[in-house]
């Protein structure tokens, strides 16, 4: 991920929890398919175990995929809350 589509991503999962707690691994996909995510990044979401997933949750999972796939010099990882 550049700068940029970190981001980008960021500001989606913000966006995602505006008055909500929890979310379903299923409304996130949804979700982050409707913001038209590239595929490379897409894929990350598409990976998430099932679950309802707090923000905190999401991102240190998603940052746990990037680092388990030895990825996280390339992609760089998503900021915490």
């Amino acid at each position: 991920m550049t700068g940029k589509e970190v981001t980008r991503v960021k500001e989606l999962i913000d966006g995602l929890y505006t008055g909500q707690e929890r979310l379903s691994r299923l409304e996130i996909t949804e979700r982050m398919t409707a913001a038209e995510l590239p595929a490379d990044l897409m894929a990350y979401f598409d990976r998430l175990p099932d679950g309802d997933y707090e923000e905190e949750e999401l991102v240190d999972t998603l940052n746990q995929m990037i680092t388990d796939r030895g990825e996280e010099h390339a992609v760089g990882h998503i900021p915490e809350i």
